[in-house]
């Protein structure tokens, strides 16, 4: 069960972490809608490569204080 927390909150940082960094590029592009957003390319590349960061150090913080 202390695995299944870990994962869930890891996952659910994750996906937060990513709807920010979206809806900051959707924020400072005029052009673009939210749903072209998640669409491009360097924004997917951008969350890929730099949105586990905050998910992997609250998911050990979590899991080591549980």
């Amino acid at each position: 069960m202390r695995n299944t927390k870990t994962m869930l909150l890891s996952t659910c940082v994750y996906i937060i972490t990513v709807l920010l960094f979206n809806t900051i590029v959707w924020y400072l592009e005029d052009t673009w809608t939210f749903k072209e957003c998640f669409a491009h390319g360097a924004t997917i590349g951008f969350s890929l490569i730099f949105g586990w960061v905050p998910a992997t150090i609250v998911g050990r913080d979590y899991y080591t204080r549980i």
